[in-house]
């Protein structure tokens, strides 16, 4: 049995390679498509950091993944995923098919406003930690050399969240783990829930709305994503508005005391039994080489 490990930042998957050694499982992490050969459970935890600073990269594992898809390979978090993870307007346009509440959003304009009227958010396409993103007032114009058209900059109709809070649910699976709720602060867009010291509070999965979670479920299924989050905030009336797509995700250390056990824990458990269920089906083809 093997899980096979595609990563840009191998340090981010090593507790998680340790715990499924431990288990006896044969893991192998690479940050080059090539270099997964063998088969097994291949899964997808390239950041969408890449995405920003090395696009030719980006689009390299974009067309891996199809292709490792086309040939009936077991990929977690593939190319569909992936490439949804890494734009925000694609990631707007999926909200909007799925039916869920999401901000107005639009191509940026360089040097000009594609949204008139009220205060957006200017984006890059892809990033992490709030990088790069800015507060633009109504009328302000984006810097006409920040960025090029070609780049998938968005604005994205700035909303004022009722609860003054951001809100990220994180799934495995088709399952929800728990959610967590931290207060928006002024100017600073950087929304990273994993730090011991940061102002969080978590919810277990009976605790969050039933609107939110059938919303979630919807939105995972329709970006075929295994392991990640969904970032939302409430408007006036509590409903969610979606905001934020993320395949790659940590987990809050406080997590553990809310479900009951360590959620890392839980991933390696659901990739053993995805590999397991892996090596069922193709046992005895002609030609399998799985270890």
């Amino acid at each position: 049995m093997s899980i096979l490990i595609l990563t840009d930042i191998p340090e981010w998957v090593r507790p998680l390679v340790d715990l499924l050694e431990s288990r006896g499982i044969k893991v192998q992490v690479a940050d080059d498509p090539e270099q997964i050969l063998t088969n097994g459970l291949i899964v997808n935890r390239v950041s969408s950091l890449l995405a920003e600073g090395d696009r030719a990269r980006a689009d390299l594992i974009t067309n891996s993944l199809r292709t490792w898809e086309t040939e009936g390979r077991s990929v977690i978090n593939g190319s569909f995923c992936f490439q949804t993870g890494y734009s925000k307007l694609a990631q707007a346009k999926l909200f909007t098919e799925c039916g869920v509440c999401t901000p107005r959003t639009h191509p940026a304009v360089p040097g000009g406003r594609a949204i008139h009227g009220k205060a957006v958010l200017l984006k890059p396409p892809a990033g992490g930690f709030g990088r790069g993103i800015r507060m633009l007032g109504d009328g302000e114009t984006a810097p006409d050399r920040l960025f090029s058209r070609e780049e998938g900059w968005i604005e994205q109709e700035m909303l004022t969240a009722a609860d003054g809070c951001v809100h990220r649910v994180e799934v495995l699976g088709s399952d929800i783990l728990y959610e967590a709720r931290s207060p928006l602060r002024a100017d600073d867009f950087n929304y990273c829930m994993a730090h011991p010291e940061s102002d969080v509070t978590l919810w277990s999965p009976p605790e969050i709305a039933p609107k939110v979670t059938e919303a979630v479920k919807k939105i995972i299924q329709a970006a075929r994503m295994e392991l990640g989050a969904v970032e939302y905030l409430l408007d006036e009336k509590e409903n969610p508005v979606f905001i934020d797509l993320n395949p790659v995700s940590s987990f809050h250390p406080g997590a553990t005391a809310v479900l009951g056990r360590d959620p890392l824990e839980a991933t390696a458990s659901y990739l053993i039994h995805r590999s397991a269920d892996l090596k069922k089906r193709t046992k005895g083809r002609p030609g399998n080489n799985l270890v």
